[in-house]
């Protein structure tokens, strides 16, 4: 049954394969394959005029059949010609062939090489694009370490599995050929070497029923060793701090150990078959020089090139047992790939709109009606029931204990998640589809409690937000963020590189910057989720008051833990045990039965 399971998913995984093989476009496949029948008939026909050739070196040694009539042939187009005339004439013919060999190989490795490329690139923007197009409840359902596996590692492998199956395409067209041309020259042994071939098949069966299994171990352990390795970095201090830096390289470690003795187990197996099928090579072509010279009187000069053709057949059948190994060990990344395509497709999210007609003309009102929402995976409903109703260019303050949904209840107001139940309305507009939420997105900021930048330059980091900004823009977001005057102060000022996650900056740095670069979007909702958390006490206070003075410009939710004393929000909000209560500024605390959830 295993085994069954197993053939029928790498006949997937190969169907999968050979159709992104296809994509690449028949016109390109069929010029590769034009260059190696090209090459290969020029080598062989090289072959075939070492007869005549070493007829006419040593004269006297000739044979009967095929290879006589072949040697008869030549011989009689250049009968006209002296003797020394034919010697140069076949040659030239030869060392033309050659040199067309030479370029014609030239050509056909490059191209090879560039298919190869080609499909490995195809792969990787295919897994780029599902990423880049899927909704954020798949993406979490997802491990970052798997996708970075699938894109670095999986990728590099159907690199080389490529390459194989070119290159087995290549030594099948060559096999096929030099057979045709050796079966020219002497039928009888070409069909004793074939039949001797075929003896030596059993000896690989079991490398390849290998090789498949060998590559789902791959995927497996290379994905668990990838996932160590970032949690290790993520939890890099957590772990100096506790101690543990040694057991997470411990595992690491044994996971590469084991990785390793799998390696070593399977590369045993394919070098002593590898060595057996030499051996057995080796062995026919002894059983051919005696069969052809005691029992059929071959000429030695037919069965020269017959020898040189047979020798020449040796490496293609390599390439194609080896070719058929790293395509089987490759396969199942390649269904690594198709499954996280897959898993990532459906829903699939709209692209946002970037038309500036998109963009908000104002401040946004929200009405939420009966929402719930339950986090996949959870048996327990996060959100209940939720009804709220957030006036254009409100102040709002959304206050909770750490885990009672602030942050998913932030998520559907973005549009990146879907309600199981209800509905949500922007200025009296319900966003029932993706194509909505999407819209929704393009008039709408967000500055999360861990605030990220790219590796580049200031001014890059704030138009990733808003790439036709102003200068002029730029610097005024910078001002209503409390940033512009220590970006004023740097040396490089907006063209400052900021580092990996914007390491040269300092925490209330970079969560201005983000800020900043919410700002310049103007949205119609800005969402704070503990944005100023990072921030010391009157630097947030500044910011605070500064995002208070937009009020009426956008609607303002802030997600906090604490309520300023000084703060004047619209509206108090506090969600906890899935339920929403809500009341104004001036109210005392309670449960406004207008709003309430559950």
């Amino acid at each position: 049954m295993t085994a069954s399971v197993g053939e029928s998913g790498a006949k997937a995984q190969l169907a999968s394969y050979l159709a992104s093989f296809a994509a690449l476009g028949r016109a390109r496949l069929a010029a590769v394959a034009v260059l190696v029948i090209v090459g290969t008939l020029a080598e062989g026909i090289g072959i075939l005029l070492l007869i005549p050739l070493l007829g006419l070196i040593f004269s006297g040694l000739s044979g009967s059949g095929l290879e006589s009539v072949h040697n008869s042939t030549v011989r009689a187009v250049l009968a006209s010609l002296p003797a020394t005339s034919q010697l140069l004439v076949l040659l030239g013919v030869f060392v033309a062939l050659m040199v067309l060999r030479a370029g014609v190989s030239w050509q056909r490795d490059l191209q090879l090489m560039r298919l190869s490329l080609a499909l490995v690139d195809a792969w990787r923007a295919r897994i780029v694009r599902a990423v880049a197009g899927a909704s954020w409840q798949r993406l979490q359902a997802l491990q970052n370490s798997r996708l970075e596996f699938a894109v670095n590692s999986e990728v590099g492998r159907l690199s080389i599995g490529g390459d194989r199956m070119l290159r087995g395409g290549v030594a099948a067209v060559q096999l096929l050929l030099f057979l045709a041309i050796a079966l020219v020259l002497s039928p009888l042994l070409t069909l004793l070497a074939l039949a001797c071939g075929m003896a030596g098949v059993p000896l690989l069966i079991p490398l390849v029923r290998a090789s498949h299994r060998y590559g789902e171990a791959l995927s497996r352990d290379g994905s668990r060793r990838q996932n160590v390795f970032s949690e290790f970095l993520a939890g890099m201090k957590l772990a100096k701090v506790h101690d543990a830096e040694r057991r997470y390289a411990g595992s690491f470690n044994a996971l590469s150990d084991e990785m390793r003795e799998r390696s070593l187990a399977y590369y045993d197996v394919q070098m002593r078959n590898q060595n057996a099928f030499q051996l057995a090579g080796g062995l026919a072509a002894t059983v051919i020089v005696f069969v052809g010279i005691v029992w059929l009187h071959t000429a030695p000069v037919v069965l020269s090139a017959l020898l040189a053709l047979l020798t020449r057949i040796i490496s293609p059948v390599q390439q194609l047992a080896q070719s058929a190994q790293l395509v089987l060990t490759m396969l199942p990344a390649v269904g690594n790939l198709v499954d996280i395509e897959r898993s990532l497709a459906s829903p699939a999210a709209p692209v946002i709109d970037r038309d500036p007609t998109s963009a908000a003309t104002g401040p946004m009102a929200i009405a939420l009606n009966s929402v719930d929402y339950q986090p996949p995976g959870r048996s327990v409903t996060l959100l209940r029931g939720l009804n709220l109703t957030i006036p254009a260019g409100s102040l709002v303050v959304l206050l909770g204990p750490s885990g009672s949904g602030k942050t998913t209840l932030a998520d559907l107001l973005l549009g990146l998640l879907e309600p199981d139940h209800g509905e949500i309305a922007f200025d009296g507009q319900p966003i029932r589809d993706p194509a909505a939420r999407a819209g929704i997105r393009r008039k709408v900021a967000y500055v999360p409690q861990e605030s990220f930048l790219f590796d580049q330059t200031l001014r890059d980091n704030l138009l990733w937000a808003e790439p036709g900004a102003s200068e002029a823009q730029l610097w005024d977001a910078l001002d209503k963020a409390e940033a512009g005057a220590f970006v004023r102060g740097l040396p490089e000022g907006l063209d400052t590189l900021v580092g990996n996650r914007g390491s040269h900056l300092s925490g209330g740095e970079r969560q201005r910057i983000c800020l900043a670069r919410a700002l310049l979007r103007q949205p119609g909702l800005l969402i704070l989720d503990e944005a100023t958390s990072a921030l010391d006490r009157s630097v947030e206070d500044r910011l605070l008051r500064t995002l208070a003075r937009l009020r009426g410009q956008m609607t303002l939710l802030i997600i906090a833990h604490r309520l300023p004393d000084w703060l004047d929000p619209d509206l108090v909000l506090t969600l906890g045990q899935g339920v929403l209560t809500s009341r104004s500024q001036a109210e005392p605390a309670g449960i406004d039965d207008e709003v309430a959830g559950g």
